[in-house]
């Protein structure tokens, strides 16, 4: 007997209370009717697209949220979950401008540091889409010629005995070109990043990466016109760094160009290699961006080693193991800047990749969390002008008293107003005059 009675009460529960998704469906019916009753309703268009959300129809929010975004751009509640809607829907790039509208007008603290977080994260999140929609694309995109003065830089293969340990120099390498050619303002020079991202996602990071024709093939994915392609060879502690100009459209290579030196004067050689390729692409720079180019972002090579290590890490999705190489490179090497804003990212991206919907949702606040709780219900907000101004001043300076209406509830239900209250000393005095008194009023003004 005591094994039927859970049961029974288990099946009373679920008798007695209806189901989530059952619920869910009423509110958004009702909704969808307010929605249709008024069409440039605001707040008929956020509930519905907030109610569409937690149903898990990501598309169908998108579309009417974005309707309350245009009608009404500075409302924090649609931008966030338009931002979290297409989150879900893989569109990594509209939820970025969506969350930067939210940190531009929404007003929960928490919910702020957490998009905040979570934005880091979602760069790469947004560049790996992006290669994987290259490489889908490709029969377009290749056949589109990229801008010559568009380049692009593949990691640079490394071999040699010291592979195991040296290897992550390829990335680091490849970024220490592209940041020197950047100082050309001849040249657009496309980020290591979304190279890398390419790379990986046409298995360009394997060791039999390395022909030309591979290269290109990354090369009209991402609409360069041409790429520095390189290769590090390493014989014993000598260091020899060979790279070639490839034009995307036609496939042909420059002739090469090279630089041998110690590793312990790696830096002197990354510096006379990178000159020799400005000639080669026929760039001529101004005094004030050789000064620039000639700039050294450190001189320590275990630093730079292990700043390397913390792109390939960060390259994974790997930012915990990141943030500690970049923390090593600039412990290594305090002036080393690059190093300094890498480990600020990778830390703040550590935290954002943990960062959830459930999180940000759970750290709304005030007017902005019974929003939400509203939408889940199927009603909308209040919206006369007196109760909009009362939400927002208990926003700015929350009461300690809940506020009661001057209302009873009449016999049959309805609200109806009560009598107004004498003041009790007057009722003494039997007249409209109140007793004189005297007292000390507090008025405490808390800063928003």
């Amino acid at each position: 007997m005591r094994s039927v009675r859970p049961l029974l009460a288990l099946l009373l529960l679920t008798v007695a209370a209806p189901p989530i998704a059952a619920q869910r469906t009423d509110a958004i019916s009702r909704l969808e009717a307010a929605r249709s009753a008024n069409p440039a309703n605001v707040a008929a268009l956020r509930a519905l697209g907030v109610a569409y959300f937690k149903a898990e129809r990501f598309a169908e929010a998108r579309s009417v949220l974005d309707q309350a975004r245009t009608l009404d751009p500075r409302d924090g509640v649609s931008a966030l979950y338009a931002g979290l809607s297409a989150e879900k829907t893989g569109d990594f790039t509209a939820a970025k401008a969506a969350y930067n509208a939210y940190l531009e007008h929404g007003r929960s603290r928490r919910a702020r540091a957490d998009i905040q977080a979570r934005l880091v994260a979602l760069a790469r999140e947004e560049t790996l889409a992006a290669a994987r929609a290259a490489v889908a694309n490709e029969a377009v995109l290749s056949q589109t010629p990229g801008d010559r003065r568009t380049i692009a830089v593949p990691p640079f293969r490394f071999s040699g005995p010291d592979a195991e340990i040296l290897a992550p120099l390829e990335r680091g390498f490849a970024e220490l070109m592209i940041t020197d050619l950047s100082r050309s303002s001849q040249l657009t020079v496309l980020e290591r990043d979304r190279m890398q991202a390419i790379a990986d996602e046409i298995r360009l990071g394997e060791s039999d990466r390395a022909d030309a024709s591979t290269a290109v093939r990354a090369g009209k994915l991402l609409q360069a016109g041409r790429l520095v392609n390189g290769s590090m060879v390493q014989l014993g502690n000598q260091l020899t760094v060979q790279s070639n100009v490839i034009d995307v459209a036609t496939s042909q290579l420059t002739e090469p160009v090279q630089a041998t030196n110690d590793l312990d004067n790696f830096f002197v050689l990354q510096k006379q290699l990178v000159i020799r390729v400005f000639e080669q692409l026929g760039v001529t720079l101004t005094p004030a961006e050789r000064q620039l180019v000639d700039r050294e972002a450190t001189t320590n090579l275990n630093a730079f080693l292990a700043y390397s290590r913390g792109l390939l890490a960060s390259d994974d999705g790997r930012f915990e193991d990141a943030a500690r190489y970049f923390n090593e490179a600039r412990v290594l090497d305090p002036g080393f800047g690059a190093a300094g804003a890498r480990f600020q990212a990778a830390q703040t991206a550590a935290v954002g990749a943990q960062v959830s919907s459930a999180n940000i949702e759970s750290g709304l606040t005030g007017v902005e969390s019974q929003t939400v709780t509203s939408a889940e219900r199927g009603q909308l907000p209040a919206s006369s002008s007196g109760n909009t101004l009362t939400a927002v001043a208990q926003n700015v300076n929350p009461p300690t008293v809940t506020p009661t209406a001057n209302t009873t509830t009449s016999s049959g239900g309805e609200a109806a107003p009560t009598a107004p209250v004498r003041d009790a000393t007057t009722s003494t005095t039997g007249t409209d005059q109140p007793v004189a008194r005297t007292g000390t009023v507090t008025i405490i003004v808390r800063r928003p």
